[in-house]
């Protein structure tokens, strides 16, 4: 089980990067420019300061995965916490792609749909991926714990 968390991690830290860097697209292909301006300069502003928090945490979550694996999967109380933060994070967003966004503006094409479907796999392997650590750090998916 080990070795598929930390082939998980490899996944998931390649695919975060994937969708860090694509994250540069999404003010043009969403129209930000047209749709801030005609907010107040405080609105935009912590518009713009929320945008990077998220993008930054994605980053973030990139470099641990890709280089604190050994960290994440290692048992430790921080572990646990930030494994926790994690798999509340994905949970979060991908309630938000089913639930949340009304994604009626964006155009409807085969690209598009694609990307929504890539997405949503996604987030919910990095849900999976990150509640098996958690579990994993528990003890709760180590050899002998359901004995």
């Amino acid at each position: 089980m080990k070795e598929l968390l930390e082939f998980g991690l490899i996944i998931a830290g390649c695919s975060l990067a994937a969708l860090s860097i694509a994250s540069f697209w999404i003010p043009k292909a969403l129209g930000w420019r047209e749709k801030l301006a005609g907010l107040t300069p405080l609105m935009r502003e912590l518009f713009l300061t929320y945008s990077f928090y998220v993008w930054s945490s994605h980053v973030l979550f990139t470099v641990l995965a890709l280089g604190f694996g050994d960290w994440l999967i290692g048992g430790t109380n921080a572990a646990k916490a930030m494994n926790t933060f994690m798999l509340l994070w994905w949970s979060v967003r991908l309630y938000l792609q089913f639930f949340g966004f009304d994604l009626s503006e964006i155009k409807a094409s085969r690209f598009n749909r694609i990307a929504k479907h890539l997405l949503t796999l996604l987030f919910i392997g990095l849900v999976v991926l990150f509640g098996g650590l958690l579990c994993w750090n528990l003890g709760w998916l180590q050899p002998g714990s359901l004995q």
